[in-house]
């Protein structure tokens, strides 16, 4: 073979390699399937949970829920707690960062896959306040986990509080400001989400519950400043959240999808991750890190895991 006839079939072998690599980047951007195998997911390396000066934010691996422990100058708050049966993996973090009493618990919104492990951390931890959004009682589900909550919240004397958006409270030296719920489709509990953002130092955090589109909109529409560094994806990177305008608005350089392996409902959803690619590629998600832990100085956010 000539020189020319082989540098002109290398060049065709490179079109044929490079056309292939794009083929499957589109497959894997339609499948059907759950999106996996992107840069930064999986972890790649472990520590343990390290509670240093400062805050710290550990997204807790609850499979398919949420639950969060946010530590900051001593002041402790759990938000939700995953579904009934992951005590052991609530209680474990909580013991770990050497905590015996938690200042407050925050109840999103009364879904199982939030609230289930709750009642045995206010029996346990004796939190002075909980947070939820109001509910009226005919919206709210029958959940056996729902009745237990209020249950240990009466038996404990803990304080209920309803905060509307506006509202700001401090836990240690970090501010949290209720931004939801405020969308008008009032008979959507995930829209009833209690949706918080956390401010310490220049860095920040967004809290979305399961808020999706309606909940979102009524966000945007109030004019709150939801531009944060940390974005924990509503209702585990569903499809239906994490809308494009409001994206464009948050703006976030991390995001931390809490999720179970293999769930039965697709998430996080190829819509989403399409669409949150957009903004960054430091994608953390539960059901591949284990624990995510983000501390930070009030300049920098460090990331590590724990499994």
């Amino acid at each position: 073979m000539e020189k020319s006839e082989k540098k002109s079939f290398s060049r065709t072998l490179i079109k044929i390699a490079g056309a292939a690599l794009l083929v499957l980047a589109v497959w894997l951007m339609l499948s059907d399937k759950p999106l996996e195998g992107l840069e930064n997911t999986f972890g790649g390396h472990e520590n343990e949970i390290v509670f240093e000066d400062g805050l710290t934010v550990t997204f807790i691996d609850v499979g398919q829920g949420d639950s969060a422990l946010v530590v900051c100058d001593d002041s402790t708050m759990l938000i939700d707690g995953g579904e009934p049966g992951r005590e052991d993996d609530v209680m474990r973090v909580l013991r770990s960062a050497g905590i015996r009493k938690l200042d407050c618990v925050v109840a999103t919104h009364p879904h199982s896959d939030h609230i289930g492990t709750l009642s045995a951390v206010i029996d346990g931890f004796k939190p002075s306040k909980l947070y939820m959004p109001y509910i009226p009682d005919e919206y709210v589900p029958e959940l056996r986990c729902y009745d237990t909550m209020m249950y240990e919240v009466q038996d404990e004397g803990t304080e209920i509080v309803n905060p509307s958006a506006g509202d700001e409270f401090m836990l240690g030296s970090a501010r949290f400001t209720v931004l939801g719920p405020c969308a008008a489709d009032s008979e959507d509990i995930n829209n009833m989400s209690l949706v918080m953002r956390l401010d310490y130092g220049e860095s920040s955090f967004l809290f979305t519950g399961d808020a999706g589109y309606g909940e979102e909109t009524g966000i945007l529409s109030s004019g709150a400043d939801i531009d944060c560094d940390v974005l924990k994806a509503g209702h585990h990177g569903s499809s239906d959240s994490s809308c494009e305008s409001f994206l464009s608005a948050v703006t976030p350089d991390y995001c931390v999808i809490s999720v179970g392996a293999d769930n039965d409902y697709g998430h996080p959803g190829k819509k989403f991750i399409s669409r949150i690619l957009e903004y960054t590629d430091k994608i953390y998600r539960t059901d591949y890190c284990g624990n995510i832990i983000m501390a930070s100085d009030g300049k920098k956010i460090t990331v590590s895991f724990e499994s």
